[in-house]
């Protein structure tokens, strides 16, 4: 692969888009399964979500890099403008280019679907810069982990559902999409308990922070059981009792392993419990879309 293009494929940070990704596939099973699919809506909300999140994610990158927090010595995935193998004029431009897709994208949709999608947009894109940016920034306090909830599992299936089918989700809908970002935000709290010592030192008052390391182990099964309960009481509400016990017992499988992990692991062995934490978010996406298509 050209070394230009993995560079650049290695920057929107892979290893967390099932953030993005996941929730888009269980919203598919949703929509077809109601019989109100409309694929260009839904490609164009998907290509939003996704973009979003590689925005947020170069935003980060930039911001820490201009903060001074990230060096090559950080226990975390490689940075590349702390490494020199991107500048920071370079970075911009890529934010600026992920930022236009997104918005550009949102625009056609609210000229089509209503204009009050704006504010809506208005709210992602804010919320993707002030993630990462200045000294009060989401990534900084404890709402980083209510963020991925609310913009990784709540908007990205509620509000899309709401403009590709034109009615308001059904409260099994809420539930999955509840379910799904709050597992999710446990790909944020391996990066914080992993992150806990410079955290502290760089003053930086994230949830974990806040509690204390010992509750990073904690966090990530409180939002495994929350997540396994809200699935499966929402998959029983659509009617799929059969689906709720074949996913039930998958995910306990999937999150007992990543529990069991986070009580192991330590510095950055916990590099390879995120990326397990994002494949398994894709794996539920995926078989919990199925579940909704049979």
């Amino acid at each position: 692969m050209n070394a230009q293009l993995h560079k650049w494929i290695y920057a929107t940070r892979p290893h967390t888009l099932g953030a993005s990704i996941s929730p888009m596939l269980l919203l598919l099973g949703a929509i077809v399964r109601d019989g109100v699919m409309q694929w260009g809506y839904f490609l164009l909300c998907l290509l939003v979500a996704i973009s979003a999140q590689i925005s947020s994610n170069f935003a980060n990158d930039y911001f820490g890099y201009k903060s001074g927090e990230d060096t090559d010595h950080r226990l975390g995935f490689t940075r590349l403008l702390s490494t020199g193998k991107v500048t920071p004029q370079q970075m911009l431009i890529a934010l600026g280019i992920s930022l236009t897709i997104c918005a550009g994208s949102g625009l056609f949709l609210a000229s089509q679907r209503g204009w009050w999608l704006l504010l809506v947009g208005a709210v992602v894109i804010l919320c993707a810069i002030a993630y990462s940016a200045g000294k009060y920034s989401l990534a900084r306090t404890a709402l980083g982990d209510l963020a991925v909830v609310i913009f990784y599992g709540l908007v990205p299936i509620l509000v899309s559902y709401y403009v590709i089918a034109d009615t308001r989700p059904q409260p099994y809908l809420v539930l999955l999409a509840l379910g799904i970002g709050i597992w999710e935000t446990n790909i944020l709290v391996c990066n914080n308990y992993r992150d806990y010592k410079e955290d502290i030192e760089s003053h930086k008052l994230t949830l974990i922070a806040r509690m204390g390391r010992k509750s990073g182990p904690l966090l990530y099964l409180i939002n495994a059981l929350l997540s396994l309960l809200l699935i499966a009481v929402g998959l029983i509400i659509e009617g799929s009792w059969v689906g709720a016990i074949v996913l039930a017992l998958l995910s306990t499988a999937l999150y007992a392993n990543g529990i069991l992990a986070i009580y192991r692991l330590k510095g950055k062995s916990l590099n390879k419990l995120l990326r397990y934490t994002n494949i398994t978010t894709l794996i539920v996406g995926v078989v919990a879309m199925i579940i909704l298509l049979i």
